[in-house]
């Protein structure tokens, strides 16, 4: 049994148990987040993750979205997106965290739509349980955590842990396909035209920052990339830059193996002069104060 550290979550009954065989199965219980976890500071996700929340609420921003998760909803983490938490109430839940490999070596076969559900569709973040699916879900869950407590050297351990985590996965594909708001919907042309922006925007915006870049790999002008985005999501081509730009500096400074000078290299900026008026443009504050002022080890719920 390995408890979850303090440097974390701070103020939580959180217990993590995972396989012996380390094929990268976890559950954990966090029962309280405190209001220091709310510093609107980025962090990246390591794994998939479902989050089933068990009371209270948080406000989350995720690809350019926030997302408000309340009581008995269902969120999908995925790995190396970036999130935000900008506020949160009496919030508990349960996590179950795994990578792909865990599925494969368990025997575990998708289709492929199943799959894209899972992995690849990430405008579909989260839904909410009817109060008897809930039910039904929190249970499972308990019973996995509890099957995972079980000794290294039982006879079918893993098997009983395995069969226990496919159960639940199914039951959220069943019920996740049961609702028909989440069938892809159809988009419009300004909503296509923004998806491919800031797929576009996911790939390069470590190396490019000009929103001429981008409407010149979707073939039309800077100005019309601007308008359509902004219509869509409320800020302009160059403010979702430069925010994806300033989120990722903000994950890198908060590891303290990166010097500024690495960091503005990491980011294609000239030299670390240039990357620190940038950053100071952007949040008022230049590289090293940021440093100074957010010291408290990185803070990663998911």
């Amino acid at each position: 049994m390995q408890r979850t550290s303090n440097h974390n979550i701070p103020q939580k009954t959180g217990l993590i148990y995972k396989p012996d065989d380390g094929e990268g199965l976890e559950v954990s219980r966090i029962d309280q987040l405190s209001k220091g976890i709310c510093n609107n500071q980025p962090f990246r996700a390591l794994s998939f993750a479902f989050i089933l929340v068990v009371k209270g609420r948080i406000h989350i921003k995720t690809n350019f979205i926030n997302e408000t998760l309340k009581e008995k909803d269902v969120f999908f983490v995925f790995p190396d997106t970036v999130y935000e938490v900008t506020d949160h109430t009496d919030f508990s839940f349960i996590k179950i965290t795994f990578n792909k490999d865990y599925l494969s070596k368990s025997g575990i076969f998708l289709t492929a739509a199943q799959h894209y559900t899972i992995f690849q569709s990430k405008a579909i973040h989260k839904f909410s349980l009817k109060r008897e699916e809930y039910q039904d879900l929190y249970h499972d869950v308990i019973a996995l955590e509890k099957k995972l407590k079980i000794a290294a050297d039982m006879p079918y351990r893993n098997d009983i842990i395995r069969n226990s985590f496919i159960e639940i996965l199914y039951d959220l594909l069943l019920n996740f396909n049961n609702r028909e708001h989440f069938e892809l919907p159809k988009r419009d042309s300004k909503s296509e035209m923004t998806t491919k922006f800031l797929n576009l925007l996911s790939l390069h915006f470590k190396k490019e920052r000009l929103v001429i870049f981008y409407a010149g790999k979707l073939f039309i002008t800077p100005r019309h990339l601007s308008q359509v985005v902004k219509s869509v999501t409320g800020k302009t081509a160059g403010e979702l830059i430069d925010e994806i730009v300033i989120g990722e500096a903000k994950i890198l400074l908060n590891n303290y193996s990166h010097n500024i000078s690495s960091v503005a290299e990491a980011l294609n900026f000239a030299n670390a002069s240039f990357f620190g008026k940038y950053f100071k443009k952007n949040t008022g504050i230049s590289p090293s104060v940021y440093r100074m002022e957010n010291r408290l080890p990185h803070q990663n719920i998911f």
